[in-house]
This record gives structure tokens, C-alpha cells and sequence, in this order.
């Protein structure tokens, strides 16, 4: 009885265990040796998962480093504190710059406001003067008015 063969695709797996019985070099050995080994697939599926395999082998492991980074030197750490404050402090001194001309514009256009208000205060002062001294001569019009008619006879009024 022959072993039994199984079915479906043939996988990167199957040909990596039909290389390690041909001596687990995968740059040695050919789709044709893997098929015979396999008893199944593809030339080019076998080819294709060879490849894979060869890219695997050639690709160098990566090395494990320390769990952790080292601690980084203080001088290197100082120097960066250093530039990051001087920064921090030329950005703060040019915010405040800014400020402070925005409050002396600010200062001048309030002055400017507070004569204007003043301006009108006192125009409206004298408009209120001259009322009172055209309320004034209304007042002795009117008793002029008054005086003449006591003198005009009565015809002639109307």
C-alpha cells in the first residue's frame, strides 16, 4: 500500500518540510526535488514558496539589543534643555513686545476717545447755554408781544 498523499494546495509549510528532508538548504535543491518529495503541486507554487524560503535564509536575524535605552548623557541633555529655554524665552519676550504695543496703541486711542468725549462735553455745555439764553429772550418776546397789544387799539389787531 502506497503512503497517502495529502490533498490541496501545496504551502509555504509543505515545502518547507520537503527541503528539510532534502537537507534544509533551500538554495540547494529545485521545484522538480521538492514535487518529488511532496508527491503534489505546481512547479511554480513550489518555486514560489523556495523563494520565499531563500529570502528568509538570506535575510540576516536581528540582533536583540538591551531591554531598554541607555541613559542619555547629561551634558547632551543639558545642552537641549538650554536651547529649548532659550527658545521658550525668546518666544515669551516677543509675545510680551507684542503686548505691550498693543496696549500703548490701545493707550493712544483711548487718550484720543477722552478728548473727543471731552470736545463733546463741552460743546454740549454751551448748546445748553444758549438754550437758556433763547429761552430767555422767548420769554421777554413774548412779553413785548404783550405790552404792544395793550397799546395797539383793538382794530387794529383784527
Amino acid at each position: 500500500m502506497e503512503p497517502e498523499v495529502p490533498l490541496g494546495r501545496v504551502t509555504l509549510e509543505d515545502v518547507r518540510g520537503a527541503v528539510e528532508q532534502l537537507g534544509g538548504d533551500p538554495s540547494r535543491t529545485n521545484a522538480a526535488k521538492v514535487r518529488e518529495v511532496l508527491g503534489r503541486g505546481g512547479y511554480t507554487t513550489i518555486q514560489k514558496h523556495l523563494e520565499a524560503l531563500r529570502v528568509e535564509q538570506a535575510a540576516p536575524e536581528a540582533e536583540e539589543g538591551p531591554e531598554t535605552a541607555p541613559e542619555a548623557p547629561k551634558e547632551l541633555v543639558q545642552r537641549i534643555w538650554a536651547a529649548a529655554w532659550a527658545e521658550a524665552a525668546r518666544r515669551q519676550g516677543k509675545a510680551l513686545t507684542e503686548a505691550l504695543q498693543k496696549v500703548f496703541k490701545l493707550e493712544e486711542r483711548l487718550g484720543v476717545a477722552l478728548d473727543d468725549l471731552e470736545g463733546l462735553a463741552e460743546d454740549l455745555d454751551r448748546l445748553e447755554e444758549e438754550r437758556q439764553a433763547m429761552v430767555g429772550e422767548r420769554a421777554a418776546l413774548t412779553a413785548m408781544v404783550e405790552q404792544l397789544r395793550t397799546l395797539l387799539p383793538p382794530a387794529a389787531l383784527g
